[in-house]
């Protein structure tokens, strides 16, 4: 029994000659052999479709599943405009993928979809489901209640949600060579394998609780009566049109709302994005009414301090099985943080996992995994700032 993992990338201009090249390089570790899965990850610079073709050519009939990124992540460190491939093949490891649509619409269906034409291979043992729904539409939260409604409210489910280099206006989703948006992939791994999640972000909560008192959605509109935008002035001092001609996005990157979830280590983050004329916020996954949340503080210290702390979850839930490969997701607001040290965090990861293991992944518009650790007892969440690690021992 054995395992082989490829990870190729590729800057080439031509869109079709990139998603060539980073397939070639990839399957290059697997020698002779097709692969079973190719996971692909890519900057929105590309034209996708023929992206997709050029790693086709290469892949042949391999399943495939992926999305468009802000950023992508390698062993040797993190990347922009490029296009990562990973190639699985295993005689341990099967990957059955599937496809759930209308995200804006129905994003609970969309899950339930996505994990049960995954379960319709009916391939034994289970283990994980990974999914990179669409980052710009649709509650990712349903999403993952969805799919949890398929497989169980404690089958870890861990991912990225697409993102498009920034820009904000539309990502990508990549399934069985095609294309998509609004949509929400998903690769369900079984078989005799080990999988070990780490999901940490670092932030501490900084002064008083406070109660969500009126909110819909990912809208916040009053914190214990006030107007939302009041736990910034009161922290701050900006006066509110401050705030209105100012995103918040750079502020939220140290100072993001934190929502406490009982029996859970750590607050599950959300993002501000903008302020709206009535003084409500706008975050970046939903905050439900009545949530009991706290102003957090982050810093590029406490961040990397976190990824120590992933990383050594990922192989602690393990449980003495060496891992084969990983995944990262990290927060796009975790690239912002770091800056041009953004390399350290995944040189931390590395130096936990193995320098030589084959790792993969991309900065997100949110990431999905569970909080729990060790044995996955608990619901899988949605979350901002946070650096996610999978590690799959696939002997």
């Amino acid at each position: 029994m054995a395992t082989w993992v490829g990870v190729g990338s590729s800057r080439q201009s031509d869109s079709f000659r990139a998603g060539q090249e980073a397939a070639t390089r990839a399957l290059e570790t697997l020698g002779q052999q097709l692969p079973d899965l190719v996971l692909v990850f890519a900057s929105i610079r590309f034209d996708q479709q023929a992206l997709l073709h050029g790693v086709i050519s290469v892949s042949k009939k391999a399943a495939m599943v992926g999305c468009s990124t802000a950023g992508e992540i390698l062993s040797e460190g993190p990347s922009r405009r490029s296009v990562l491939v990973m190639a699985i093949r295993s005689n341990t490891l099967r990957a059955s993928i599937g496809l759930g649509t209308d995200v804006k619409g129905d994003p609970r269906k969309a899950g339930q979809d996505a994990a049960q034409s995954a379960i319709k291979a009916r391939l034994l043992n289970p283990r994980a489901f990974l999914i990179f729904p669409d980052g710009l539409t649709g509650n990712t939260a349903e999403i993952i209640r969805g799919a949890q409604e398929m497989l169980g409210l404690s089958f870890p489910i861990v991912g990225g949600a697409a993102a498009d280099d920034f820009s904000f206006t539309q990502t990508f989703q990549y399934f069985e060579g095609k294309l998509y948006s609004n949509a929400v992939p998903g690769v369900l791994l079984t078989g005799n394998i080990g999988v070990g999640i780490g999901a940490r972000h670092g932030w501490q909560p900084l002064g008083r609780p406070r109660r969500v008192t009126r909110a819909v959605g990912n809208l916040v509109q009053e914190l214990d009566g006030q107007t939302a935008v009041n736990l910034y002035q009161a922290y701050f001092g900006k006066a509110a049109d401050t705030l209105k001609s100012e995103s918040l996005a750079d502020m939220a990157i140290l100072y993001p709302l934190g929502m406490s979830i009982p029996g859970e280590e750590e607050y599950l983050l959300r993002n501000a994005l903008k302020m709206d004329a009535t003084g409500s916020l706008l975050y970046a996954g939903e905050v439900p009414e009545g949530t009991e949340v706290r102003l957090m503080m982050g810093s590029k210290e406490r961040a990397l301090d976190a990824a120590q702390k992933a990383a050594e979850q990922a192989l602690a839930s393990l449980g003495g099985k060496k891992p084969s490969f990983a995944l990262v997701f990290s927060s796009c607001s975790r690239a912002r943080l770091f800056g041009q040290r953004a390399s350290e965090e995944i040189s931390i990861i590395r130096n936990v996992l193995g320098k030589d293991l084959p790792l993969a992944g991309f900065y997100d518009y949110g990431e999905q995994a569970p909080l729990t650790g060790a044995g996955f007892r608990g619901l899988s969440y949605f979350h901002n700032e946070t650096l996610v690690v999978c590690a799959i021992a696939a002997p």
